[in-house]
């Protein structure tokens, strides 16, 4: 029965963020069409000073949701987090509007004054979605956060259309209409359980306390973690162009958006039942179980695909984003590590071991930013391509951190890679190389006929 209902999580939660990401990727070609490449790249700057605030506004205290079993305490949490995201917001809306200037000179913004304008806006919907998400996994409400995804996109996806024929800022102000628009479904349909009556000052400093590693160790991993992989963005802008960094957004999102499309799901599955398999003594294999079918969903992919990412990017996007397929040939490796890493990200938490998390994510943070000034002076594609390199490392260096916490052997580990590699990866690029000069098409099927048996022949005898 638990397996039964674990699965249907992962289809509820799949069906809800598939049909998200899909009108995003579908709605892409449309708008590499209607935006140029800088204004891509002030977007990106714009979501990744979101992104890195959105770490700050609650102090982490959502993540503690859905490892709490008294609904009461759950819902003080809900309420702290609440009072600290509106504090927070608060706060970057007095210092944006009294520092604007001084902020895009300093700190070498591509962002214009009213884009910057809208960070503690969008920052407010992002903050209360994201609350609103965790609580969503605490109560195994995930047909409502499924919903909340679709509509999300679909405000997104009209919103920067429709906005481009009146402000070249279409893509900040749909990303954020989108984000208010989710956060109304979710208070729309769980209504009847999000009231904040009866808890005083008192409980709420209680709650606060007993949770307080959350804050002290999480949050500053969190910080650091998000940080190493967002901040590069708004440096990038500075050390090159907003325009080459919309190059690097675009392969970043349409590589990311279905290379982690399971992953985030089975992820945030997982994260509910972790301490389930915690209690059980099944955490280690449960972790390793699907970390492998996840390396036989993502290799596959990678073999098929990316040979042909320029062409790719070329024809959907059009000819002038030909570069940005090149750039996404250097930066797949990182992602299929993020993808196979997605599902025991929350690991730690679940063991209680957030300070260890909170010295790893320290240390990758300070690589990867400096990594990023080191690479300054080079070419920008030859940096995206250190740079990727440099991320898949830290990765995979996390993925042998939580496994040697579990007790599982390097060699367990990592075999399955190597088997997945060697046995889909190797033929399918020497197939397409052979048959380059006769046509990209045929490559690509012949690729195909023995990747896809050899895939099935492997989740058979799993791994």
């Amino acid at each position: 029965m638990a397996t039964n209902n674990f699965l249907k999580n992962i289809l509820t939660l799949v069906s809800g963020t598939a049909s998200a990401q899909l009108i995003l990727l579908l709605i892409s070609p449309v708008l590499t069409r209607l935006y140029s490449a800088q204004q891509f790249g002030n977007f990106g700057v714009f979501v990744s000073i979101i992104t890195i605030l959105l770490v700050l506004v609650s102090l982490k205290y959502e993540l503690a949701l859905p490892l709490v079993k008294q609904h009461s305490i759950a819902k003080v949490l809900l309420h702290l987090c609440f009072i600290l995201i509106v504090l927070s917001c608060t706060v970057v809306a007095v210092v944006v509007y009294a520092f604007d200037s001084w902020l895009i000179a300093h700190l070498n913004l591509s962002l214009d004054k009213s884009e910057l304008y809208l960070i503690p806006v969008a920052l407010f919907a992002c903050g209360c979605y994201q609350l609103l998400h965790f609580y969503a996994i605490k109560t195994e409400s995930f047909r409502v956060l499924s919903v909340s995804k679709v509509t999300q996109s679909v405000i997104i996806a009209i919103a920067q259309v429709g906005l481009s024929l009146w402000t070249v800022f279409g893509l900040v102000l749909g990303h954020t209409f989108g984000f208010i628009a989710s956060t109304l479904v979710f208070l729309l349909q769980k209504r009847d359980t999000l009231h904040f009556n009866g808890y005083n000052p008192k409980r709420l400093l209680a709650v606060a306390k007993r949770f307080k590693n959350f804050p002290k160790y999480t949050l500053w991993a969190s910080l650091a973690n998000t940080s190493s992989t967002m901040l590069p963005v708004v440096l990038f802008s500075g050390y090159y162009s907003a325009a080459l960094v919309g190059l690097y957004i675009l392969a970043h999102r349409m590589l990311f958006a279905p290379v982690t499309l399971i992953g985030n799901a089975v992820g945030n599955v997982f994260m509910s039942n972790a301490k389930h398999y915690l209690v059980a003594g099944t955490l280690a294999k449960n972790t390793l179980n699907i970390h492998n079918r996840l390396i036989l969903i993502a290799m596959p992919i990678m073999a098929l695909t990316l040979p042909f990412l320029p062409e790719i990017f070329a024809v959907v996007f059009g000819e002038k984003w030909t570069e940005a397929g090149e750039i996404a040939q250097f930066i797949a490796i990182w992602i299929y590590f993020v993808f196979t890493a997605s599902p025991i990200s929350t690991v730690l938490v679940a063991m209680e071991k957030q300070k260890l998390a909170a010295y790893f994510d320290f240390g990758s943070c300070i690589v990867r930013l400096g990594s990023v000034v080191l690479l300054s002076s080079m070419a920008f594609k030859d940096a995206i391509m250190y740079f990727s390199i440099i991320n898949a490392l830290v990765v995979s260096a996390f993925i042998l951190l939580v496994f040697s916490q579990l007790n599982i052997s390097i060699v367990d580990l990592i075999m399955p890679h190597l088997k997945a590699f060697a046995v889909l990866c190797l033929p399918s690029f020497v197939i397409i190389r052979l048959l380059a000069e006769q046509s990209d098409f045929i490559g690509f099927l012949s690729a195909m006929f023995v990747v896809l048996p050899l895939t099935l022949l492997m989740i058979r005898k799993k791994i």
